[in-house]
Parts: structure tokens; C-alpha cells; sequence
């Protein structure tokens, strides 16, 4: 008879397989699950060298899973300023975090901060008439230059000292992507928005070290260990340089020399963004990507894997850069947006011919493709795009993914996604504070259609989560299962659209199994199934029974990667 290594008794085993079964023990060994049943059942292992795990009645699920963000560069919050929402929402508390930090600094230092949400400032978040503008702020630090990246990481404010160090100027052309933002008299306001904007200050501003970006990937993951996680895909990562470089290709390395020292706490599938100081060309991305070795990096794809490209098709509503089928309600001067390709001038069909070239040649070298797309024509175009790849050249189980994916009601859209097995990787944690800041952009009701996840569930297309975290607080699983279970505003606590809210368990199911599958990795993860590892999370309460409103609450007492104890609360 098979002794187990170890056995979980007397719990509430949530497994996750196909008929979402509930079961009390588990059996493990050499770090893999080698039965689920009753407690009779798994007794039957227990052996003189056995850890028997007492579960006491408590929770158990698979360890989660987030199928997209950016963890090097949440890692890296650690070692900046933090002006996030809701703690810093005046601009008083800016003012003061930044004279704090100058405090602390020479004359002439960066500070360089994270998490801003210019949005809701509530100066600005009241006036329609007012909106961040650098002179709120120069008198606080007028000999630091300052970079504050913006919680959505598509942007990030310049105080007048950076803006001139930068050489950014009130005559300074909009970059490609991307935008400066000017005032009503067209001065520069200080922001400047997606990644050709970012890049404009990348030569300028000291980049991390590399001991820096090894410290904030464990950071991150140690992060994630503590909220039930031991994957995710961090995804947008290569020889770009936005964010200082934490996130450029010496960050591709980092990862590298932490798996082969054997200091990783969580599995992790890396994309690669072939971005050249925040462009993508077909020319540049064929050119990228033949260069880089992947195979280094799929030695032992179980625990790093890296056959991801990320794209970026558009921006984000709140910038007036996701790219739109309709001009934006409130600003019709900026038509319907723009995409990432090609410069202003280029028509919406010169744009998507760009896009399917640069598919083309992702997908015809055998990669899996992640394209972020935010507004409804981008995500419409990226799934047209897609899908004629897939016809022109036909793969089997290529799994590529439309991220956030939101087309605000265009159901047609998702149909074909569903048809063509292309996913949708969606960020719920997101929805509940982004309808309200998106309505002046795109309208009542649009808006108030965002992540109809329900809808794309029952269209069939297979939808996946994660929190797509860069800046600011960590949304965590259960905060984001709450945000799809209720669709409630944390602004207002207007409840939008709750017949597109889904269930508790197709929650569960974007963060485990369904993010599993995303990374071609449902054999071996995502449920607590015979076979497959032993990844589990522990929770202090019965995520079913709790208030929906208090699912967020819910906390985890401990994490097992392997069968092995990695984090306890």
C-alpha cells in the first residue's frame, strides 16, 4: 500500500474538478495528489512518517492562480512612494507624501512614487473644470524631480522640474503611442500617458539595479503566497524600458537566475512584450523575438515558461486611448481613440492590417498570444485578428487571449471569441471601480455593461482572472470574486447590471482551473485532482455561506505549493 507523505483531514475540500465536487481529505506525495475522498478513504495512507494536516472543518481550495499582471513591477512598488486611492485622495495628502519624501532625499534626487489615481482626487474628482496639473504640486519639491506612475499603469505624472529635465515641453509632439496632456491653453499638464509617453522620461530617470529587481519578484510573490497564490503570469516583460527599467529585459534575467537558485515561492508563466521604447512594428517584433532565447527559460516549464508575446492594441478609456467604436461622449475632439500602431494619421484599417501582421508572425513561430484591448473596436479587431490566424494557419490548442476584453455589450464579439477558442483573461476585481470613472468617457450604458462576465460564461467563451497588478493595492481573488458575485461600485455602492453578476463558484473557477488553462496547464493544476500537484489554499471561512459583500474579507490561513508549506498567516 502507498504511504502518503501527507494527508489533509476533516476539511471542506472545494476541488474544482468538472462536477465542482466537495470532498474532506486529500492524500499527498513527492509533492502530488494521490487521492480525494472521504476521510475514510485517504486514512487508509497514513503511515509512521505521515504529516496528518488537521483541517479542523476549515476551507480548502486549489491555490490560486493570476493569469495576468505585472509582478516585477508590483514588486517593485516596495521600493518607491506610495500615493495610492483611497489613502491618498486629496491633493493635500499628495502634497504631503511628496514633502516628506524630499525630506529624505538630496536636491536633485527622483522621487519616484506609485498608485496615483488623479481620477479621484477629490478636487478633481468634483470640478469638472479641474484636472491634475503639475503647478498643484512644484512649490512642495521644487528642486526634485518627480515620477509618480499611475495606479492603471498606463501613464504616470511629472512635477515641472521632471517635465524639464525630460525636455518636455508645451510644443513637445504627442508620442506614439500615447499622448502628453495639456490644458485648455494647451500647456503640458504634467501627465503623460501609455508607453511612448513613459519612454520620453525612461533616459532621464536613474533604472533599478539588478539586486532591485530580484528583490521585488520576491517581494511579489511572497505577496501573492499570503492571499492563496502560487502562479500567475507576469506579463509584459522584454526589451522595452518602461518603469525604470524593472521590467525591461534585465528583468527576464532576474527571473532566470532566481529559478535556477531555486528561490521562486509560486510557478510563473512570463510574457514577452517585443516593444522598442514603447512601439510595436511587425518588423521590430519579428526582429525581438528571433533574438531572445526562449528555450533558456523552458527548462522545467512546471515552474517557469516563457511562449507568451504580449501586444498591446489600445490604451485605456480614462486616457482617452482605448480605441473605440464611437467617439468618446464627453470629449468628441478626440474622436474614437487610436491604436497602438502606426502614427495619428493611419486609418482604423491601416491599423488592423498592422495588428494581423504582427500576429501573423507570433503565431505562425508557435507562440501563445496576449493582446490588451480596452475598448469595444480594439477588442472587436484583436478577436477578428485572431481569428483569421488561426483560419490562414491553422495550429492545434493555441489558446491566444484577448486581456481585459471588456467590449461593453458587443456579444457578437464574444460569440466569435467562443468559436474560435480564443479567451477572454478579465481583471472583475477592476470592474466595480472603473464603471463610474469610464461613464463621462463612454456613456451610461456602456459603461454600465463593463465585464459582463455572466454573458461571455454563458456565450461560452472561456473566461480567466486575474488583477492585472502594476500599481497601487493588491486585488486579490476573493475581493475580485466579490466584485463579479455583486457588480457594486466601491464608489458610490450602486449595485450595475446585477443580472450579469456570476455565481460563487464560476468566481473560483476564473482564478483556478480557468487560469490554469489559460497557461496550457489544467493536467497539472487549477483543481485538487488525482495527479495533478499539490497546490492548495486554506481559508478562515466558508467562502460559500459568508455575505456576498464579505467575500473580500475572507482570509487565508495558509498556502501549500508542492505539499509544502510556503506561507501561513
Amino acid at each position: 500500500m502507498i504511504t502518503a507523505d501527507s494527508v489533509f483531514m476533516n476539511g471542506i475540500v472545494v476541488t474544482v474538478d468538472q462536477k465542482n465536487s466537495f470532498k474532506k481529505a486529500i492524500a499527498v506525495k513527492d509533492g502530488k495528489i494521490i487521492d480525494v475522498g472521504e476521510n475514510e478513504d485517504i486514512k487508509i495512507y497514513i503511515g509512521s512518517e505521515t504529516k496528518v494536516i488537521d483541517l479542523g472543518g476549515r476551507m480548502i481550495l486549489p491555490a490560486a492562480h493570476d493569469a495576468h499582471c505585472h509582478g516585477v513591477s508590483m514588486g517593485g512598488n516596495s521600493l518607491m512612494v506610495n500615493f495610492s486611492y483611497p489613502e491618498v485622495n486629496t491633493i493635500g495628502k499628495v502634497r504631503e507624501r511628496l514633502a516628506a519624501a524630499a525630506k529624505k532625499l538630496p536636491k536633485g534626487s527622483w522621487i519616484r512614487g506609485y498608485g496615483l489615481d488623479n481620477d479621484n482626487l477629490e478636487e478633481y474628482r468634483t470640478d469638472p473644470n479641474r484636472t491634475i496639473n503639475h503647478a498643484d504640486f512644484d512649490d512642495v519639491c521644487p528642486d526634485n524631480p518627480v515620477k509618480i506612475a499611475l495606479w492603471s499603469g498606463h501613464g504616470a505624472f511629472l512635477n515641472q522640474k521632471a517635465l524639464e529635465i525630460c525636455c518636455i515641453t508645451d510644443d513637445t509632439p504627442d508620442p506614439v503611442p500615447g499622448r502628453i496632456v495639456r490644458d485648455g491653453n494647451g500647456k503640458a499638464t504634467g501627465l503623460i500617458m501609455e508607453g511612448g509617453g513613459l519612454n520620453l522620461v525612461e533616459k532621464f530617470i536613474p533604472q533599478f539595479t539588478d539586486e532591485e529587481i530580484e528583490t521585488a519578484i520576491l517581494n511579489f510573490q511572497k505577496l501573492i503566497n499570503a492571499e492563496g497564490y502560487t502562479g500567475y503570469t507576469d506579463a509584459t516583460l522584454g526589451p522595452d524600458n518602461r518603469n525604470s527599467g524593472i521590467s525591461s529585459t534585465r528583468a527576464l534575467y532576474a527571473y532566470k537566475r532566481l529559478a535556477d537558485q531555486g528561490k521562486l515561492t509560486a510557478r510563473v508563466s512570463l510574457g514577452y512584450y517585443a516593444g522598442n521604447n514603447g512601439v510595436q512594428t511587425s518588423a521590430n517584433v519579428e526582429q525581438t523575438i528571433r533574438a531572445f532565447p526562449f528555450a533558456d527559460y523552458n527548462k522545467n516549464p512546471d515552474y517557469m515558461k516563457l511562449n507568451l508575446i504580449k501586444i498591446f492594441c489600445d490604451g485605456v478609456h480614462l486616457g482617452y486611448t482605448a480605441w473605440m467604436m464611437k467617439d468618446y461622449v464627453d470629449d468628441p475632439g478626440k474622436k474614437h481613440g487610436h491604436s497602438c500602431f502606426l502614427g495619428p494619421e493611419a486609418s482604423d484599417e491601416e491599423q488592423k492590417a498592422e495588428l494581423q501582421r504582427i500576429i501573423n508572425i507570433a503565431h505562425c513561430k508557435g507562440f501563445q498570444i496576449a493582446i490588451h484591448a480596452i475598448g469595444d473596436r480594439a477588442v472587436k479587431t484583436c478577436v477578428d485578428c485572431l481569428a483569421n490566424a488561426i483560419q490562414m494557419y491553422p495550429r492545434a490548442d493555441a489558446r491566444h487571449y484577448v486581456l481585459h476584453a471588456d467590449s461593453l455589450g458587443d456579444n457578437a464579439t464574444a460569440a466569435k471569441a467562443a468559436k474560435f477558442g480564443i479567451l477572454y483573461s478579465v481583471q472583475p476585481g477592476l470592474m466595480d471601480y472603473l464603471i463610474e470613472p469610464s461613464t463621462p468617457r463612454v456613456g451610461v450604458e456602456k459603461a454600465a455593461r463593463m465585464m459582463g462576465l455572466k454573458e461571455y460564461l454563458n456565450i461560452g467563451v472561456m473566461c480567466c482572472g486575474g488583477s492585472d497588478a502594476i500599481s497601487g493595492a493588491y486585488q486579490n481573488w476573493r475581493q475580485a470574486v466579490q466584485s463579479a458575485v455583486t457588480r457594486r461600485s466601491k464608489i458610490s455602492g450602486k449595485v450595475y447590471h446585477p443580472e450579469l453578476a456570476i455565481s460563487v463558484m464560476d468566481g473560483i473557477r476564473l482564478f483556478t482551473i480557468n487560469a490554469a488553462y489559460q497557461e496550457h496547464c489544467e493536467r497539472t493544476r487549477g483543481s485538487i485532482e488525482i495527479g495533478k500537484f499539490a497546490d492548495f489554499q486554506v481559508l478562515d471561512k466558508d467562502i460559500f455561506k459568508v455575505n456576498p459583500e464579505e467575500i473580500g474579507s475572507v482570509q487565508v490561513l495558509e498556502t501549500y505549493m508542492d505539499g509544502k508549506l510556503i506561507y501561513k498567516a
